[in-house]
């Protein structure tokens, strides 16, 4: 679970922002100006119409994005906007599929 401060407020705009499209996801970043990372992450009905699936697709990237903030620069803004292609990946391919979106968006230190 994220800590309060890492949410990501209800109707931040990402006008602006660098956009990566993968087949799982859509990742936007955008500079905060504050000394932490904050996260949303959008599951829609389009995924999946039962909420216990999508619920647990948010924690799985919760858990995953909460063990790669120790290693990320800070002041960023990160939005996963999950696609319907996710159903039937594994854990192991999601958490790949992060990571590198990640990297690519120059969210990691260097």
């Amino acid at each position: 679970m994220f800590k309060k401060e890492n949410r990501l407020v209800p109707g931040a705009k990402f006008n602006n922002s660098y956009k990566l499209t993968v087949l799982q996801f859509v990742l936007k970043v955008k500079k905060n100006g504050l000394g932490l990372n904050r996260f949303g992450i959008v599951v829609s009905k389009r995924v999946d119409r039962r909420a216990v699936v999508r619920n647990k697709i948010k924690r799985i990237f919760r858990n995953l994005l909460v063990g790669y903030n120790r290693d990320m620069d800070v002041g960023n803004d990160m939005l996963f906007i999950v696609r319907p292609d996710i159903i039937g990946k594994t854990k192991k391919e999601t958490d790949f599929s992060i990571k590198e979106s990640l990297i690519k968006a120059g969210c990691f230190k260097k």
